[in-house]
């Protein structure tokens, strides 16, 4: 762990800690990691696949700054709170960075924990996959689950990888090795994807549900719509990225919705339901660049949704 974690103090009672003086890093013992489940951070300082997209680039920054906003969360009661540090990769080439981070997923996996990875284009999401595919016991059936603006199955440029293009990857390896391939997009914007786009991503067996299932009127359907997914897979890569939100909320990002859904009670209700479910393996936030940020909201909002997603998450058995 090479970031150091400060913050406000409070005094020394335990109810009154926050992430900055908990966190330890990853290197620790198993036996030093307690009883209770370890989440451990890992940084994806990059915005090469946000660069090979043609996007606004900005998140290589992102990792640190999403680590500044959660320090002074409270400490979770639920769960030990560890840092692995940063991944590295070969400069633009995207595919070095998702391999690195699927070895690192896949440790921590190995070693009992959840990744949170912070990031970072959403390239990342294939590393996610893949590294938690690579930890995982044969015939474990992992799922995507994604809040997005955009499908991210675009496909590949010139044969290399970018920000737009990782549940292609998910999709590809699937086929290649005769997986099945479970992607649950949540959220999605259609003045941010073509028809094609979309007619192929269905019809590679993605679900897509757009930005106008975010209503009061029809969470319940959306609420049942999720519980279906989730009894199709064993585990779940749970993906937000911050580009899924109104612009408003989140301005910084590489390409901004100003139609966003909102982090609203029906958002919350359901992010809450993914992660009480059981099935959550990992989790990530994508897209924050804080170059492009209004006054830090897209950073604050960041590290609410990871308060909201480990006061809730209820890890796999």
């Amino acid at each position: 762990m090479t970031w150091t974690w400060r913050g406000r103090d409070d005094g020394p009672d335990p109810a009154a800690q926050r992430w900055h003086q908990v966190i330890r890093p990853w290197g620790a013992m198993p036996a030093t990691r307690a009883r209770r489940q370890p989440i451990v951070v890992i940084g994806y300082p990059t915005d090469a696949g946000v660069r090979a997209n043609f996007g606004r680039v900005g998140t290589a920054d992102g990792p640190n700054v999403l680590r500044t906003a959660c320090a002074n969360l409270p400490a979770p009661t639920a769960h030990t709170l560890f840092d692995a540090g940063d991944v590295a990769g070969a400069g633009d080439d995207v595919e070095t960075w998702q391999q690195s981070l699927a070895a690192a997923v896949a440790a921590v996996r190995a070693g009992g924990g959840i990744p949170l990875i912070l990031g970072g284009g959403h390239d990342q999401a294939y590393g996610h996959w893949l590294g938690t595919v690579q930890a995982a016991s044969a015939g474990t059936i992992v799922g995507c689950i994604n809040f997005d603006a955009h499908v991210d199955m675009r496909a590949l440029h010139a044969g290399r990888a970018h920000s737009g293009s990782p549940y292609a990857q998910v999709q590809a390896w699937s086929e290649a090795y005769n997986l099945p391939f479970k992607y649950l997009l949540l959220g999605m914007q259609s003045p941010h994807n073509t028809p094609a786009l979309i007619q192929a991503a269905a019809g590679s067996g993605a679900q897509l549900v757009d930005a106008d299932a975010f209503h009061p009127c029809q969470e319940a359907q959306l609420l049942q719509l999720v519980d279906r997914f989730l009894s199709t897979v064993d585990l779940v890569c749970l993906s937000i990225d911050l580009d899924v939100f109104s612009a408003a909320v989140a301005p910084g990002v590489s390409a901004p919705s100003p139609m966003g859904i909102f982090p609203d009670a029906t958002f919350r209700t359901v992010l809450r339901r993914i992660t009480a479910s059981g099935r959550v393996s990992g989790i990530e936030i994508a897209e924050c660049a804080p170059n492009l940020d209004v006054g830090g909201r897209t950073a604050r909002l960041g590290a609410a949704l990871i308060d909201t997603i480990v006061r809730s998450l209820t890890v796999p058995t």
